[in-house]
């Protein structure tokens, strides 16, 4: 969905629908029976159409889309099919500031904001839990019940400002941009755990803590190729993606808090951590970052990048927990 582009529709749905589309349809159907509507060929086909589409559709978006398939479905039945699936979950309404009244995908897709261009109307996803935090607290503080929490930013995008040609975009899926950078958060943490235990281990003059260090540090490369080769899949399944904006938003200085600092360790200006102390620097560095990623995929709805995130706080505290062993 980061760019608004329902040219990419009209096909069957892509790989996120495609691994869960009879899931998505199931949900739709058990709300029709719930509430007393009927199943019909055209509701399918509009469910479909705005899931085989990405971006922020209109009614007409939608209904340009459909009548490709059946020119008997009117507008009228777009509009009413595009409101069931918002009551069940499956779409979600987006106000661009133009007036129009537009559809996202929502199912299994993390809590996102808006940066919106007012002269070429693209927006621009991104998830920022530090602002979701800010807002929990001000609710929390007036003892409020949100009901409804939108974020957006107006302004006017740099291709607008420079008078560029937009290339012409084709949207990436949330959940699949959203796995991407949950990957690339996990990747920048391992990297940086390389570095401090190749350091560490360079600065140590006790041998058998230096040995402990080295080898902490190539379990740590190790996990750092698996996370590359799992990047390297997304990429290659969702062609283009690598040029989407990024959407999770994180603050590596909370990651770089993560650390300990070294010179807490010297004597004397010199670092000299035996086995034991080596140990027990790697595991309790290991817990943190297990604790810090597991609070962090908290803050998320159930969706491929939470599981990214989680599953790494828990390769992480098993890590931990061998290091401790």
């Amino acid at each position: 969905m980061i760019a608004v582009s329902p040219a990419a529709g009209g096909g069957p749905p892509g790989a996120m629908q495609a691994e869960r589309v009879e899931e998505i349809r199931e949900l739709f159907h058990s709300y029709l029976r719930r509430n007393g509507l009927k199943k019909t060929r055209q509701k399918d086909l509009i469910l479909e159409a705005f899931l085989g589409a990405e971006g922020h559709l209109s009614v007409e978006d939608v209904y340009e889309i459909v009548k490709k398939k059946d020119r008997r479905i009117g507008i009228v039945t777009v509009f009413r099919t595009l409101k069931s699936l918002t009551a069940c979950g499956i779409a979600r309404e987006a106000d661009l500031g133009d007036g129009l009244t537009r559809f996202e995908h929502c199912y299994r897709h993390p809590e996102h904001h808006h940066i919106v261009c007012t002269e070429c109307r693209r927006a621009i996803e991104f998830i920022a839990p530090e602002l979701e935090r800010i807002q929990q607290r001000i609710v929390d503080r007036y003892r409020f019940r949100p009901v409804l929490r939108r974020f957006q930013i107006y302004g006017v995008c740099e291709d607008c400002r420079q008078k560029r040609p937009r290339a012409d975009e084709r949207g990436c899926d949330t959940e699949r941009v959203f796995e991407r950078d949950a990957l690339l958060m996990a990747l920048h943490m391992e990297r940086r755990a390389v570095e401090f235990y190749r350091r560490a281990a360079e600065r140590n003059e006790d041998p058998a803590g230096r040995a402990i260090l080295l080898r902490v540090a190539e379990e740590e490369e190790k996990h750092l190729r698996q996370l590359a080769a799992g990047l390297d899949e997304i990429e290659r399944r969702e062609k283009g993606i690598g040029r989407a904006p990024a959407l999770l938003h994180f603050d590596p200085g909370d990651l770089e808090r993560l650390f300990p600092d070294l010179r807490e360790y010297e004597a004397d200006g010199r670092l000299r951590l035996d086995a034991q102390r080596a140990l027990e620097l790697a595991a309790a560095m290991e817990k943190r970052s297990a604790e810090y990623f597991r609070r962090f995929a908290e803050e998320f709805e159930d969706s491929a990048g939470k599981e990214i995130l989680r599953r790494y706080a828990e390769r992480e505290m098993e890590h931990c927990a061998r290091i401790a062993g």
